[in-house]
């Protein structure tokens, strides 16, 4: 148990106290002398991802974002927005890796408005994928090594990726509100079928084929994107694998989940339901994951990043309005008590103002000479990045050519022997294909068919091929109809 309490606005708008271990109902009143926070929802927030070159000024580094966020990452030039990021030091560049957070300032009054009022601030508004951070600085989880944490509600559903304890990507997915939408019930069925009888057609009955093909087409959809992530992060951060998955569903799990993750190469990660605060109720499960961070931020165990608006007041006299009108006040009792007021106090007071508004002209000229500086910078290298795609295109077009010109008899041997490579995987994994296409004598399309029962052969195929020597093996575009499975696979040699 923490010796300091913090105050958590839960999704349902509740107002509880937290201690490390359990959470109490509180009042507004107590929660005006503590560290009050809460979490923004993840359908509020606009993310972009874009590399920087490095800069340690922290000053400017929030400039650059805040430009590149506007320029690059959609927001709308006439909205005020709160914005903070994280930052990754790329290994073999002099560059940060950023990621950046958004929320309009407009929602976060719709959302949290009465209460900052009611409370008199709100000292953090985090950003919900950072939260499990805190599951390593209380030692929740064992910090070395790769944790995926797939978090699954009715209003929102993500997958998170940590590595030594330090967050590097994550990845938006399905609500089971907007599963329950498609299969025509409501999300406590949605809820209740995946505690209780998961994702196998067998445990459904007759009646309910468009509950069962709902979510085995949801969770294929939801098992594909994250596996797609984790692929997309392998370069930038050295992942090997993911060590440990959690699944965050009310300590809950998803009988034939664990199996779906397997048929995509997870098959070497521990798995297992996320329990962080034993004395809560499970539904209270994700609640303590986001309080627990709450109270890292408060004892200052971890940086949140922070999208609040609502923060404390400072006291009307130490504010610049305060100030003025504390010296006004002043100067009227002097001005009444005494009949002289010696001009030179009032020169100096008018010279400390004209230094005042040259310095405030001064900034204001140097933030427009930066803009245009940096205005200048991305179109050079706008310019530059076209130039280059253009040489690679001339360069790929003469390879293959020179390619073409002297290679056409070997590939014709060379197109006959992914042909049978692959009709050699797919009779060894009993599968069927729709089409083929073959571009070149390096790349062909097979499409493959499989049931669902059966789905894991597909993955097998890819590895038997990877075995032989392809280059790459992958698949984009997976579709479920019935109990039918068909997968566009992509071979390279």
């Amino acid at each position: 148990m923490s010796q300091k309490r913090v105050f958590y606005f839960s999704s349902d708008s509740e107002l509880l106290e937290f201690d490390g271990t359990q959470f109490a109902e509180s009042t507004f009143k107590r929660a005006k002398k503590g560290f009050c926070a809460a979490v923004v929802p993840s359908y509020e927030i606009r993310t972009h991802t874009f590399k920087i070159e490095a800069e340690s000024d922290k000053e400017r580094l929030d400039t650059l974002v805040e430009i590149t966020m506007f320029e690059a990452g959609g927001l709308n030039i006439e909205k005020e927005y709160s914005i903070t990021y994280v930052k990754h030091r790329l290994d073999f560049e002099s560059s940060w890796l950023i990621e950046a957070f958004a929320v309009e300032h407009s929602k976060l009054q719709e959302l949290f408005g009465e209460a900052a009022k009611k409370c008199g601030r709100l000292d953090l508004l985090a950003v919900p994928y950072m939260v499990y951070e805190s599951l390593y600085t209380y030692e929740k989880v064992e910090r070395e090594g790769v944790d995926l944490y797939l978090y699954i509600s009715e209003e929102s559903s993500f997958a998170v990726l940590f590595k030594d304890g330090r967050y590097i990507a994550h990845r938006d997915l399905p609500s089971l509100d907007s599963i329950a939408a498609k299969a025509n019930v409501t999300s406590e069925v949605v809820k209740e079928a995946l505690k209780n009888r998961g994702l196998e057609s067998e445990a459904y009955g007759s009646d309910e084929l468009l509950l069962i093909e709902t979510l085995q087409d949801s969770f294929s959809k939801i098992v594909e994107r994250v596996a797609q992530t984790v692929n997309h992060k392998r370069g930038v951060f050295a992942i090997k694998g993911v060590d440990r998955l959690y699944l965050d569903f009310e300590r809950s799990a998803i009988p034939g989940l664990w199996e779906l993750f397997d048929s995509y190469g997870f098959d070497g990660s521990s798995k297992g339901a996320l329990l962080c605060c034993e004395e809560l109720e499970p539904a209270r499960e994700h609640n303590g994951v986001e309080a627990l961070y709450i109270l890292a931020a408060a004892e200052e165990k971890v940086e949140a990043c922070n999208l609040t608006i609502f923060e404390k007041k400072r006291g009307f006299l130490k504010s610049h309005t305060g100030k003025f009108l504390a010296v006004s006040a002043a100067a009227l009792l002097l001005s009444m008590g005494y009949t002289l007021l010696k001009e030179s106090e009032l020169e100096a007071i008018e010279s400390e103002n004209g230094a005042l508004l040259a310095n405030l002209n001064s900034l204001k000229e140097r933030a427009a000479r930066m803009r245009k500086v940096l205005a200048q910078e991305k179109r050079g290298l706008e310019a530059a990045a076209a130039k280059l795609k253009e040489s690679k295109e001339k360069i790929m077009a003469l390879e293959e050519s020179l390619d073409a010109a002297l290679l056409i008899e070997e590939s014709k041997i060379y197109r006959r022997e992914m042909t049978e490579d692959i009709n050699r995987a797919m009779a060894k994994e009993r599968l069927l294909a729709s089409s083929f296409e073959q571009n070149g004598s390096k790349r062909v399309e097979v499409e493959i068919l499989s049931s669902y029962a059966g789905r894991d052969r597909i993955a097998k195929f890819m590895k038997e091929l990877l075995g032989m020597g392809y280059r790459s093996v992958g698949t984009e575009t997976i579709k479920l109809d019935e109990d039918l499975y068909s997968s566009k696979v992509e071979i390279v040699r």
